[in-house]
Order: C-alpha cells, then structure tokens, then sequence
C-alpha cells in the first residue's frame, strides 16, 4: 500500500473546524505522540514534538487511565464486566462520575433486554425411552408430567384443540416457533415439542424473547411418531433484564446540529473486555475529558451490545425524527488496541471520509473493511445517519502483507483474546489506542 499523506486543504478545513480543541489533540500526537510510519510499517524517527498545550496526561495516557480503571473493576466482579452484572454498574458508575466531573450534563437511559441462560440440559422421555431435544432459547423452566397430542403444524389456534393439559407435539414449518408456542399455550397445552420432519436428531431454534410461560423444546424427524406419556424438563433462566446507557452533553441551549462518538461499555460474561470494548470506552471517555469546553458534541456509552445492541437501539429508537436530523454524524470505537491489529475503517459518507482525513494527517497506513450490523453504528446507519467507526481487529487471522505493513504476526488472529477471559490490560497494543482515539477526536470535530 502506498503512503498516504494529507493534502493541504484537509489539514486546512481540520484546524478550521476545530479550533483549540483541535491544537490539543494535536499536541497530543493524536493520541500521546504516536509515531508515524514508512510504507511496509517500519517506524519514522520522531522529529521535535509540539510544546503540551495543557499541563496534565496526554490524551494517551489519559485514555490508558480510564484503561487500567476498567480492568480493576472487572477484577474486583469475577473478572466480567457484562450487562446486568455488578461489574457493568461499576463501569456505568466510573464513567458517569468522570463525566460529571469533567462539567457535562448525564444521562442514564434505561435498557430491556432479554436474558436466557440454560442451567442444564433439558430431557424427554416418552414410554420410558429417552428422546433427543434441544432447549428452544428464551423457553421458561419446567417440568411436565403429560400424555402427548399431536397438532399438527401448529400455526393456527384450530390445531390445538385436543391439548389442553398435554404436550403439545407440532410439526416445524409455515410459522414460527413462537407463533407456536403461543398458540399452544393459549389452549392450555402443558409444554410444546416442536419436531422437524427433515432433521435428526434435534434442530435448533428460538422462541426470540421472554414472555412464553410453557416449557419448549425441539426434536428430531422420530419425534413426529411418539404417542403417549411423558417426562419433560427445562431447567433455563429466561426474563428481562435491565441495564443503562450512560449519555453526556455539555449543559446548554439544545438547538444545532450535534456530532456524536459512542463505544459500548459492556463484556462478554466471559471476560472483563479490555479491548472489547474497555479501549473504545477508555478512548470516549478521553475525549470527552479533553473536549469538554465544545459545544455540540455528545458521548454516548453503550449498553448490553454484546446481547444483541440493545443500548444503541434503545437510544435511536427513543429519538423523535427531528432530534435524529440534529445528529450530523456518529463514531463508533469497537475494539481500538488490539495486541495484533491493523487500523480498519468502516462506514460511509462523510464520517468514513472525516476518519480516513485524520489518519492521514498522521501518515498512519488504514484499511477499509465492513462490519455489518455487528456494532453500535448499526442503528444509527438503519435511521439515515452518517456513521463510521474505527476497529484494529478481532478473530481475523493478519495476513503477510498486513504483517509487512503494520508489524505483528503473520496468520495469528488480530485479537487472540476476543470474547475471552485472557482480554486483559496486559493486552492491549496501547500504542494503537493513541492512535486511533487521536483520529476519532480529529474526525469527531471535523464532521460537527
């Protein structure tokens, strides 16, 4: 890949827009003096560095901070920092408290969200003889003594009309299986064995959210034949949860337009996610510090996006159309440090255009890439709102040419630790954090 250098009129519109703010993001390498680098990745010498605007911690510093704040909490709450866990509040709790401080007005958003979790394996027996099933994600608990009845595909309220007090048997097909489910339980079926006619042994499914009061399960094609008493259990945990969105904006006049940067503040129940997302929450938090005296700017911390994006979901589906007009553009950080990265960008429009600017004021090599719906600029990007974000890797193994062109390891995942318990501060390529925290805070005043 060839260097890429920022042209005079980009460097001109940046320092425009920004203004002070800018020159300190500046003065801070965007992102603690971070150094540039030669096509094929081999590092520049520094030249002399500008003079701190500020006294106090570069934005780096500040940024691995709020970093190692983080991994504390985790590992003062069994090392996860998951939505409706004690570690998630503490997270809420420091990074509203850091806001408050720094003189922004704060929001905490309530946020449903589904919970299910399996305790054990549930278990059918018919006539003595055990069945394969599967838990149907989102079924209630229980345990049922009944006779079967089969109801054919189940996908109307006539199929049901011999299964009150029984276990309804349907076949998979035409609808879903919640449509089903409900459909048994208002005849006053017991539980509901879903089977599919071309499947063995069991299929896998969902019922798509809490609310269904029977115990269901599916089954293989050999279910469809079962006649007779049986044994059922579910052992689950399905309810709704809730957690909170923490939601900052300088005090004042709401009118204008306002450019938003958000990062999910949520872990997998697996690990404290310290990359995922502790780097993208620490890089917010940073900025909103550092920018705090500008207006028009709103920060945004993501809750339970790691279930399914409900925070970011929530906040977009809660905003009247004129409020999202008002949104001139929105920066997403997932995963900003990865110990084997490479620097991504991804979206659209003017925000990709804005992040992509920014890196090249630094001389830093980036790549395009697409998420999908895999991230919290996702609803944002579905209501017509210009969104990009940037992201140094997951899963996906680094290939040589990246390898020559940021450092790192050929063939190894980017991130080792996704989704793990091993996502530690130890981890995290602090170095890349700067960097990518810097360009964001570039991007951020530039699309205002």
């Amino acid at each position: 890949m060839t260097r890429l250098v920022a042209p005079a009129h980009v460097a001109r519109r940046l320092a425009a827009r920004g203004g002070v703010a800018l020159a300190l993001l500046a003065a801070a390498g965007c992102g603690g003096g971070a150094k540039a680098e030669r096509p094929g990745g081999t590092p520049e010498r520094p030249g002399a560095e500008a003079p701190a605007a500020t006294p106090g911690p570069s934005l780096g510093e500040a940024a691995t901070a709020h970093l190692r704040a983080l991994a504390r909490i985790a590992a003062r709450n069994r090392q996860t920092r998951a939505a409706g866990t004690p570690g998630y509040d503490a997270s809420v709790d420091y990074v509203a408290g850091r806001l408050r401080a720094a003189g922004y007005r704060v929001t905490l958003q309530p946020v449903p969200f589904p919970v299910f979790r399996e305790r054990s394996r549930p278990w059918l027996t018919v006539a003595g003889a055990r069945v394969a099933v599967r838990t149907l994600a989102y079924s209630p608990p229980g345990r049922v003594r009944a006779p079967l009845a089969r109801a054919g595909l189940g996908c109307r309220a006539g199929d049901f009309g011999a299964v009150r007090r029984r276990i309804a048997l349907v076949e998979r097909g035409r609808c879903t299986f919640r449509e089903k489910a409900r459909f048994a339980q208002a005849a006053g079926a017991r539980a509901i064995v879903v089977a599919d006619p071309a499947a063995a042994p069991t299929v896998r499914g969902s019922l798509g959210r809490p609310g269904i009061r029977i115990p269901a399960v599916a089954a293989g094609s050999g279910a469809l034949g079962l006649r007779g008493r049986a044994r059922l259990a579910v052992d689950t945990v399905s309810a709704t949860g809730r957690t909170r969105n923490v939601l900052a904006e300088r005090p004042g006049p709401r009118a204008g337009r306002v450019a938003m940067l958000g990062a999910h503040l949520d872990s997998v129940r697996e690990g404290p996610g310290i990359n995922d997302n502790g780097s993208g929450t620490a890089s917010a938090l940073a900025l909103a510090e550092r920018l705090g005296d500008r207006r028009g700017l709103r920060f945004a911390f993501w809750g339970a996006e790691e279930l399914g994006l409900y925070g970011s979901r929530r906040y977009v589906d809660s905003l009247a159309p004129a409020e999202r007009r008002r949104i001139a553009g929105y920066v997403n950080l997932d995963m900003v440090g990865s110990p084997n990265a490479v620097r991504f960008v991804y979206g659209a429009g003017r925000v990709r255009a804005a992040l992509e600017a920014a890196l090249r004021a630094r001389g830093l090599r980036f790549e395009r890439t697409s998420v999908h719906g895999a991230s919290d600029h996702a609803p944002f990007a579905r209501a017509g709102i210009s969104v990009g974000g940037l992201y140094s890797g997951a899963q996906e193994r680094k290939t040589a040419r990246q390898a020559r062109a940021y450092g790192g390891r050929a063939g190894r995942p980017l991130d080792p630790c996704y989704h793990r318990r091993c996502d530690t501060f130890g981890r995290v390529d602090r170095r890349m954090l700067e960097q990518l925290a810097g360009a964001a805070g570039r991007a951020l005043l530039a699309i205002l």
